[in-house]
């Protein structure tokens, strides 16, 4: 299907299908080493079996369900996550109707709109699996990339995935975590030659064993820490002890091999950490984390760190703050010439100025960021290669619908090297009769080998919860400054369509025009899951 023809069918659907609520945003208010708390609730349109998608730089990091709703605050379980959540992070979700004391219908006010809202498909649940304890998603996807210039070679890439989170499972003092995702990929190269590659990664695989009251937590097999979010996935054993306003832990395992996730035994990692939080309720929240963590090759010192994290999150501010420091012995001492050093920094802080203005900073020195992408395009490529730096930035809503912003971003690192950017944002959620989300953004930058501007817009719609279309678009002028970097003008245009069928099934379709001279190309992508 070619791009003109999904655009003009996403615009003409949009029109005739019938109004309705919009996808909605929340925050994560408070976590507990299995629950995780928003600020909506009932009044938002949340109710017990709904679904939450946590969002984090514009990618979907981990999906909650609804355990206990009241006015305005939830409970929900982590069915499924990539990443460590943290106080702060935002969630969307679609809002279901509630009914008035009157027995009329009512719909939920909306809080304030965030950039780029996107709904959350419901589909239902098979009562079976649930009464078991097991949520989760099987899924089958297709990505293909065809080559438009002349010059570059086909990608297709067939792949897999099952995602499973059981708790309690039925009945016992027993979880299960299981994330396992499968690729098959084929390279054609201008030739004409094939390049095939297969690879199964396990991103998590393990059973937990939890007390009856919860306090005491054992994981083993492969797994990542939510108290240490600076241990990636390991293989392992971790003991975790937690109580209303403290809590610690121990790990002990080995590191997968880097290149495909397979059990090795060359790195050997053991940590321990100690927790400290404030009382559920309290009007300000916080949480600080200080852990002690050594990884050793051979019986050698390969690395020694000490990691901090602290949260903190109230009515106007939210603040997140993760901080290493590097603790040099022995040949590590004697190569570095010091004792210890601060060597990987990220902190974010959210400010709410007044009702409708919000003032952003942040800073990020990370070399190594877990990032999983589905789907990549140029304005996706663009924010990856300028994450390393400092930033800040303004949002002002109005009329209640309407969002505008600016961030100012000065990089160091990364892809971009010694860079600038500045960045204009503008957002619509829930308008005309079509109900449009729409926004749009243009970036100037500047590097050491080129600058230039890029424009992106996106829209969306939300005819049904179960239904949603998305158009993008985007335009990069970049121009070199030496002979290395040559000028170059990338377009692209893309539609996506969600569709949430019959008994927790899923269907996703999207696809891609990029234009850019001698690496041009269609991508499409294409996505079936059950999810129960």
């Amino acid at each position: 299907m070619s791009r003109t023809f999904a655009f003009v069918l996403a615009m003409a659907s949009a029109w005739v299908w019938a109004p309705s609520a919009s996808a909605r945003t929340c925050r994560i208010t408070y976590l507990t080493s299995a629950t995780a708390y928003v600020d909506a609730g009932l009044d938002e349109g949340l109710a017990v079996g709904a679904r939450i998608e946590v969002v984090r730089d514009g990618v979907v990091i981990a999906t909650l369900v609804v355990t206990d709703a009241s006015t305005h605050r939830a409970a929900c379980a982590v069915e499924s996550t990539t990443a460590a959540l943290a106080v702060g992070d935002e969630a969307r979700f679609a809002p279901r109707e509630t009914k008035t004391s009157a027995g009329s219908v009512a719909v939920p006010a909306q809080p304030q709109p965030t950039e780029a809202p996107a709904p959350t498909l419901q589909g239902r649940a098979d009562p079976k699996l649930r009464a078991l304890g097991l949520r989760g998603r099987v899924g089958v996807r297709f990505l293909g990339v065809f080559d438009q210039s002349g010059f570059g070679g086909d990608m297709t890439q067939p792949s897999a995935d099952v995602r499973v989170d059981g708790t309690r499972v039925a009945g016992s003092s027993f979880d299960i975590q299981v994330d396992v995702r499968a690729r098959h990929t084929t390279q054609s190269t201008a030739e004409g030659t094939d390049v095939n590659d297969g690879e199964a990664r396990v991103y998590r695989l393990n059973t937990v064993w939890r007390s009856a009251k919860d306090r005491l937590r054992v994981t083993a097999g492969r797994q990542f820490s939510s108290a240490l979010t600076s241990v990636s996935t390991f293989d392992g054993v971790q003991a975790e002890y937690q109580r209303e306003r403290w809590g610690g832990g121990v790990f002990a395992g080995t590191q997968p091999r880097p290149i495909d996730y397979g059990f090795s035994t060359d790195i050997q990692e053991y940590g321990a950490f100690l927790r400290t939080r404030s009382a559920p309720r309290a009007p300000v929240r916080w949480e600080v984390v200080l852990a002690g963590i050594g990884s050793y090759e051979q019986g050698e010192i390969n690395r020694e760190y000490v990691a901090v994290l602290g949260r903190v999150a109230s009515s106007r501010l939210s603040l997140i703050l993760q901080q290493q420091i590097d603790v040099y012995r022995g040949w590590r001492q004697e190569a570095e010439d010091k004792s210890s050093s601060i060597t990987s920094t990220f902190t974010t802080a959210r400010y709410r100025a007044t009702r409708n203005l919000d003032l952003d900073l942040g800073y990020d020195n990370r070399r190594d960021v877990r990032v999983y992408h589905d789907y990549i395009d140029p304005e996706v490529a663009f924010d990856d290669s300028y994450r390393e730096g400092v930033w800040g930035g303004a949002a002002l809503r109005f009329a209640q619908r309407f969002r505008v912003g600016a961030v100012v971003r000065s990089n160091g690192g990364g892809s971009a090297g010694d860079a600038t950017s500045y960045t204009l944002t503008a957002s619509a959620s829930r308008v005309s009769p079509a109900n449009l989300d729409l926004r749009v953004r243009s970036t100037r930058y500047d590097n050491e080998r080129s600058d230039g501007w890029m424009f992106a817009f996106s829209s969306g719609w939300a005819p049904d919860p179960r239904v949603t279309l998305g158009v993008t678009a985007g335009l990069r002028e970049d121009n070199g400054k030496t002979i290395a970097t040559p000028d170059v003008s990338t377009s692209w245009i893309g539609a996506d369509l969600d569709l949430g069928l019959a008994d927790g099934w899923y269907l996703n379709l999207s696809g891609e025009h990029n234009g850019s001279g001698d690496d041009a190309y269609d991508q499409v992508y294409t996505g079936l899951s059950w999810r129960f």
